[in-house]
């Protein structure tokens, strides 16, 4: 967290600003700073889902492509895995809106000066990637925010 604490906010919120408006922005962090970022920890949760889940939908649609051709189950098992873990061509900005979304959280719970036990944001992120994802996550957010993905893996299917 040190990051973010070292002067790291002024350049996450110059980086914010390059994909949305200041006026965005500003409303964004004058809104939750008081409410907290469960609803923006809600939603990166939801982008999050949503990609596996698209990624589950290919997969099944491999196998049954497969079946349907008659194929051995071996190859249709093998089909479905293979469709579920390649990169789709929306995998990169479905990560970074929800990695983006979820540095967002962060920023405003540390600059709303809100016990950072309670930002589900940073929750989030330890609890499912672990501290030196996180620390991943918030030097990226120091950088070009459509490189967060790569910075965190999420680019692909596990």
């Amino acid at each position: 967290m040190e990051v973010v604490e070292r002067g790291g906010t002024a350049v996450i919120a110059e980086r914010a600003v390059a994909y949305a408006s200041g006026d965005s922005w500003n409303r964004l962090v004058k809104r939750h700073s008081r409410r907290g970022c469960d609803d923006l920890a809600l939603l990166a949760r939801r982008i999050l889902q949503g990609k596996d889940q698209l990624h589950d939908a290919v997969g099944r649609a491999a196998g049954g492509l497969f079946g349907l051709l008659g194929r051995p189950r071996i190859e249709r098992v093998f089909a479905q895995e293979l469709a579920r873990r390649i990169p789709l061509p929306v995998d990169a900005q479905l990560s970074a809106a929800a990695r983006g979304l979820q540095i967002a959280g962060i920023y405003v719970c540390v600059v709303g000066s809100r016990s950072l036990t309670d930002c589900a944001c940073l929750r989030d992120v330890l609890i499912v990637d672990g501290q030196e994802r996180l620390q991943q996550l918030l030097q990226g957010a120091l950088e070009d925010w459509q490189w967060l993905p790569r910075r965190m893996s999420d680019s692909i299917t596990e």
